[in-house]
């Protein structure tokens, strides 16, 4: 048994070290995200937001997300489990897809950014039934939503995944 175990655990350490960096930065991502809206419903039970820095258009606000970006699916009974089951099977598929390329690139450094985005957005999920949102960010009423910041780090992180894209030779 003890021999099994040597051998099983020896295969996740090679499985994980290639791509021990990014997960690294996936964990930041998600530490930045949890004390994010830690801060934010402190402030909320504070009676401190809304906290605007330009009057309706930029500043902290809050809201619960039970649906997706947008507030997609926002209703559906289900949203809860069938997102927190995406976001699961996403971030399997997108840690396994981290050996594909060495750190640091473009690539590693995008998918890390989805995993920590995805999971603090997972986090909320199973401790609130909901997101927490409250950046906002609406220049001339052009976009009145509220986001956070794993939201930010997986918008982000698709934008370098575009970008590595773009910059492989074809």
């Amino acid at each position: 048994m003890t021999k099994h175990f040597g051998r099983l655990s020896q295969s996740v350490l090679d499985y994980l070290l290639p791509r021990q960096q990014a997960l690294m930065w996936a964990a930041l991502i998600l530490v930045a995200d949890d004390i994010s809206k830690e801060w934010a419903l402190h402030a909320l039970q504070q009676g401190q937001l809304p906290l605007w820095l330009i009057e309706n258009q930029l500043g902290f606000g809050f809201g619960w997300n039970r649906g997706m970006s947008f507030s997609l699916l926002d209703g559906f009974a289900y949203a809860p489990l069938l997102l927190g089951a995406v976001a699961v099977a996403a971030v399997a598929w997108f840690t396994h897809w981290l050996a594909e390329h060495p750190w640091p690139s473009l690539h590693q450094a995008g998918l890390a950014a989805i995993i920590g985005g995805a999971l603090g957005n997972l986090v909320d999920r199973i401790q609130h039934g909901a997101v927490i949102d409250f950046l906002v960010l609406n220049p001339w009423g052009l976009f009145p939503y509220t986001f956070n910041l794993a939201d930010t780090a997986i918008s982000a992180g698709v934008a370098l995944l575009l970008l590595d894209l773009w910059r492989r030779p074809r």
